[in-house]
């Protein structure tokens, strides 16, 4: 069935994403769950939002690294010398006979301090990469909540579909009964024959199948909405919605592509690539540049003439300047694997560009073909039932034969499913433009 295929593939969309995890303090359901609170219950709470936004903090993290050298850098330092050797000089001064030129042991304490003057912006272009990374995560995030939050529509609307569909099969199920009860009666009765009776038993059996296979597909299809709403295995699922599809004028292409243009996560993550990847090439231009940085220690040490035994107190200061002269081809090793970068993530951006644009095209494709179908589905549900109601009318006069009060019955079921199918397709086909177009997900 079409339908069992779809929810199969929503299935295995959902275990890409990473179940949700099942917890025994997970907050019970609404009593009547309806579509916007699926989507607000599985954004607040889903584990691939904490993960994106833990993506967030680790990027926020790194650009604190990055900026970290344009802080001063203060270090303390201690150390502990032990010399066995200790050599013995006499020096002729009145009273003081000799000394020794070392001691065995010597301390040494002092406090340095760091500053860089200027690096001539490579520090700036780090820092500048590493922001680039922060907006991309975001990005990722509201990506990750678009993704959710669509999966939980079709998710919330596929267990309706199913349901209904159940409803369905219990209908044709009950008319087939009915059939076999008076099948069974002009048999006993000599108006029938063993053919008519075992007809309508097969047809009973290959309905109850159906209902049997529909049922373990909706069975599944909860499983997945539970795991999405992070719900505890079995917990019931009461929800507050139907198929019903409202009318609505049909779209203008040319505005959704360029909504799509400026909204889609993916336009946006290509976007941030490229951006990454512009930034990525400047502080690769710039990593040749002077280091020009200041240093200053002061602390205390033992060991010092003329009285080697005394701690003295010392301050020293620096200005440095290093100039790189040959890297050894690394530094243009990272400039050509950046201006390759900026080419890749440029010709992405263009791939993106196309593909929100096939993406819109196709959704108002299917959409249009699905307002179709439904239109043609709803004329032919009036069609089955009258047919039906006449079939069983003259089934019962004794006009026509079981199998065609079967055909009739048959007909009926499948277009009420097919009605049922069209709802879906409709629901969904909206969902997708939408999608399509960036909008956040909304019932």
């Amino acid at each position: 069935m079409k339908s069992l295929m779809k929810v199969s593939l929503l299935l295995a969309v959902t275990c890409a994403l990473g179940p949700a995890l099942l917890r025994a303090d997970a907050p019970p359901l609404p009593p009547r769950l309806t579509l916007a609170q699926a989507i607000d219950a599985v954004l607040a709470r889903h584990p691939t939002l904490d993960a994106a936004q833990a993506a967030i903090d680790a990027a926020r993290a790194r650009t604190e690294q990055s900026n970290a050298d344009r802080l001063p850098q203060v270090a303390a330092n201690g150390g502990y010398t032990y010399m066995s050797l200790r050599p013995y000089v006499a020096l002729p001064i009145p009273g003081a006979g000799a000394f020794y030129e070392t001691i065995n042991n010597s301390y040494a304490t002092s406090v340095g301090v760091r500053q860089l003057l200027t690096d001539f912006g490579r520090t700036d272009a780090l820092v500048a990469l590493a922001r680039s990374g922060e907006i991309t995560a975001r990005d990722a995030l509201e990506q990750a909540r678009h993704q959710l939050g669509y999966q939980t529509i079709q998710a919330f609307y596929g267990v309706i579909l199913l349901r209904d569909s159940v409803a369905v099969a219990d209908e044709e199920i009950r008319a087939l009964e009915e059939s076999s009860r008076v099948s069974d009666q002009k048999f006993n009765n000599g108006s029938a024959t063993k053919f008519d009776v075992l007809t309508t038993g097969v047809r009973l059996a290959s309905a109850r199948n159906r209902r049997t296979d529909t049922l373990a597909a909706l069975k599944k299809q909860e499983t997945a909405l539970r795991e999405l709403l992070g719900a505890a295995p079995g917990a019931e699922l009461s929800l507050s919605g139907d198929l019903d599809v409202a009318a609505q004028p049909a779209p203008d292409v040319p505005a959704v592509i360029a909504e799509g243009l400026q909204n889609r996560p993916e336009m946006r993550l290509a976007q941030d690539d490229a951006e990454t990847s512009q930034r990525r090439l400047d502080a690769a231009n710039r990593s040749t540049r002077p280091v020009l940085s200041a240093s200053a220690a002061g602390g205390v040490e033992d060991g010092q003439l003329p009285d080697m035994y005394d701690n003295k107190g010392f301050v020293t200061a620096n200005v440095g300047l290093s100039v790189p002269l040959f890297t050894g081809r690394r530094a243009a090793g990272q400039k050509a694997e950046a201006r390759a970068g900026v080419r890749s993530a440029a010709a992405r951006v263009e791939e993106t560009r196309r593909q929100v644009a096939a993406d819109v095209e196709d959704a108002a494709a299917d959409l249009d073909a699905a307002r179709g179908r439904l239109a043609n589905a709803d004329a032919l549900v009036d069609q089955a039932q009258e047919a039906l109601a006449l079939a069983q009318t003259r089934y019962r006069n004794g006009v026509i034969t079981n199998f065609e009060l079967l055909d009739a019955q048959s007909s009926a079921r499948g277009a009420e499913l097919a009605r049922l199918q069209a709802r879906y397709d409709c629901l969904l086909a909206r969902q997708a433009l939408a999608r399509s177009a960036g909008r956040p997900p909304a019932p």
